[in-house]
């Protein structure tokens, strides 16, 4: 977002302003952008181990399609 912000013409300050980032990382990622494209913003964290079963994740999906909307709390067991 931040990027895609410089790039339409906005000042650091208002996009630092508006996502709480500072002008360096604005600055660093659009640097990697123009210089690498895409794939110089992609991140590479692939994330974590999956600790559900096969089942168990199905169980939670099942549980959630149900619910109306989750508070807070509920989500924070998920």
């Amino acid at each position: 977002m931040a990027v895609r912000m410089a790039l339409s013409g906005n000042i650091y300050h208002e996009i630092s302003n508006i996502l709480g980032v500072s002008n360096f990382f604005i600055g660093y990622w659009k640097k990697q952008f123009k210089t690498k494209g895409i794939a110089g913003i992609k991140l590479g964290h692939k994330g974590s181990k999956w600790y559900l079963t096969a089942r168990q994740n199905t169980e939670v999906i099942e549980w959630l399609k149900d619910k109306e909307y989750c508070k807070s709390n509920e989500m924070l067991l998920i």
